[in-house]
């Protein structure tokens, strides 16, 4: 399939701005380490059209997963792998069938990576570990995907994603904070918990370059790896953000290219010498918020996720944080700013005006003219 074709394909499916950023990221990692799909035997079976198309589009890309077989259905996965092996090469996309041993050993991992060293798809079957518990096959799963320092897992289901209690699937789950509703009696399907729990395992298993692992359906895969709101369920082990008073210990070049790549713009000089309240910085400086005390009310002076951390839920996690310990706070931020929209889902009141929007939360009625005058007048973080 031609570049050209398969590039004009990816701009249906999403912006494309989010399709550069992605294809960027992706192509940024060793070819190995861009993704694990695992379809469930009844993809295989009756709706491996979308699966044999998606694999085509990512091949035409120069992006290669690893096509795991059997994870869940091991006893036939050498049939599976065999049925995907004929309709890729049907349509001349190379790949190569790995019947993986037992454990899934060295001699696997090196088969699985001397195959996409040469540009192919490997179909890698589980069929050898039939013997072994569900447990121990995602043990397996975590194993590998931890050598092969994988970036993203993504089970194919004729489901959307996660569908808890009939309601629409969520976009994302936090397993540090929506674990215990999930697993509830009659929140999900007995096939969907069990899912919730290897992955809570296998998350823990492997390292922090796991940032998630997906469900979703094939005929949403391409607008879930290319687009920045995803399209099935992303299920995250969570961030750890650090609440400090004042600048504590941020590491302020790290915080600086958070922002700037956020905003597109040049922070100002003197910005970390300014007396501030409080800062909430995710571990690995994909996103923070900055509070600044003034004689109105807790002023939200900053507010940034780094562009490949947004859809992924971190935003909703530093907010809550926020609004935790500030429960009265305002803000603004300017109309053609993306975030704007959500911001207004997010407030009290507001105040639109052509160079700011002007926002609150839990702010008295007397106190609101003077944080929105505040906020005018407020100087720029940016030079």
């Amino acid at each position: 399939m031609e570049a050209e074709i398969v590039q004009r394909f990816l701009e249906s499916v999403g912006a494309k701005a989010d399709i550069d950023l992605y294809l960027k990221l992706f192509r940024a990692q060793r070819k190995e380490s861009f993704a694990i799909l695992a379809p469930n035997a009844q993809i295989v079976k009756s709706a491996l059209d979308p699966v044999h198309f998606d694999l085509r589009i990512l091949a035409g890309l120069g992006l290669l997963p690893v096509v795991l077989l059997g994870l869940l259905e091991p006893k036939d996965a050498d049939a599976q792998a065999t049925r995907v092996y004929d309709w890729l090469v049907e349509d001349a996309v190379d790949c190569e069938v790995i019947r993986a041993d037992a454990e899934v050993g060295a001699a696997t991992v090196d088969a699985v990576r001397a195959v996409i060293a040469r540009g192919a798809i490997p179909l890698v079957s589980l069929e050898a570990a039939a013997a072994q518990s569900v447990d121990g096959r995602f043990r397996l799963l975590g194993s590998l995907a931890t050598t092969l320092e994988t970036r993203k897992v993504v089970f194919l289901s004729r489901r959307q994603g996660l569908s808890a209690g009939g309601a629409p699937p969520p976009s994302v789950v936090n397993l540090a904070t929506d674990l215990d509703r999930l697993l509830a009696p009659g929140s999900l399907s007995r096939g969907q918990a069990m899912l919730v729990r290897q992955v809570r395992r296998l998350l823990d298993q492997t390292p922090l370059s796991l940032t998630g692992v997906t469900v979703v359906n094939p005929l949403a895969l391409l607008r879930e790896l290319f687009t920045i709101n995803g399209a099935g369920t992303l299920i995250r082990r969570g961030s750890r953000i650090d609440v400090r008073q004042g600048w504590g210990a941020v590491d302020p070049t790290r915080l600086r290219a958070l922002f700037e790549s956020a905003f597109g713009r040049t922070i100002r000089d003197d910005f970390f010498s300014r007396p501030i309240a409080r800062t909430f910085v995710e571990e690995n400086y994909r996103g923070a918020a900055i509070v600044a005390e003034t004689s109105v009310a807790p002023y939200l002076t900053k507010f940034a996720v780094g562009r490949q951390a947004q859809g992924e839920g971190l935003g909703g996690e530093i907010w809550s944080l926020v609004t935790r310990d500030y429960p009265a706070f305002f803000w603004r931020s300017r109309p053609e700013n993306p975030i704007t929209a959500w911001y207004v889902k997010q407030c009290d009141g507001l105040v639109r005006l052509p160079k700011w929007h002007v926002f609150w939360r839990g702010l008295p009625v007397e106190t609101i003219d003077a944080a929105v005058r505040y906020a005018l007048a407020a100087e720029s973080d940016f030079s």
